[in-house]
């Protein structure tokens, strides 16, 4: 992420793998590793603090996510992001959205710790302030495009709810011989799993087209 007060750093078509500084040493020069390039995106380069800034912040697998600790890629979570963001601005999507960025930021501060803790975990991670609303803009932006412009173009009909009901519970329930529970008392249940689902297709869907239009390229796995 690109933040005035950091490090900026432009692609080229040189493999870069870290950000180093030359510190003058008597009697020569020796270089130091202040910072990890992971990935870029288009000209976006994302550093290993801005996977610490995501952990401090709690941007990751929601609780309600399946995939555990190991299974949960960061980086690509991260490049993900940085794609969403890049293609709404590059659209001049992001300029007719009402983004609550204040909102973010406040949900981020929260989970940090409040200002104070926050701010000294950011100081020892090497980030300011500044990463942090970066970060807020980013994701406030992405969550408003999906709720204002994907999930209304979700559907779920009777069709989708009966289907999930026969896949999801019926048949696993007779397989072990126990009675499934009737339509009607899963109904909403059920309803909420298909949106979700359809919407997951959508961002996915959007996904796609974003690797298409931007250059992502990762360093490590």
């Amino acid at each position: 992420m690109k933040t005035p007060s950091r490090v900026e750093i432009l692609w080229y078509p040189l493999v870069l793998v870290a950000v180093t500084v030359l510190l003058v040493t008597s009697p020569g020069w020796t270089a130091e590793t202040i910072d990890e390039v992971l990935a870029v995106v288009d000209r976006n380069s994302i550093l290993q603090t801005d996977l610490s800034l995501a952990e401090l912040v709690g941007i990751g697998p929601s609780t309600e996510s399946s995939d555990t600790e190991s299974e949960y890629d960061a980086l690509g979570s991260r490049i993900r992001l940085e794609l969403q963001y890049l293609d709404l601005i590059a659209s001049g999507a992001i300029q007719r959205l009402e983004i609550d960025v204040d909102q973010q930021l406040e949900s981020m501060t929260t989970y940090g710790g409040g200002e104070v803790q926050l701010k000294e975990a950011l100081a020892a991670h090497g980030l300011e302030w500044e990463d942090v609303e970066a970060l807020a803009l980013r994701v406030a932006a992405v969550q408003t495009w999906v709720k204002r412009h994907l999930r209304p173009r979700v559907t779920v009909t009777i069709r989708d709810v009966e289907e999930t009901y026969r896949q999801v519970i019926v048949e696993p329930m007779r397989d072990t011989g126990t009675t499934p529970p009737s339509l009607a008392h899963v109904t909403e249940d059920l309803r909420r799993l298909v949106s979700e689902e359809k919407l997951n297709a959508e961002i996915e869907r959007w996904l796609d087209q974003c690797r298409e239009r931007h250059r992502v390229t990762r360093f490590v796995e």
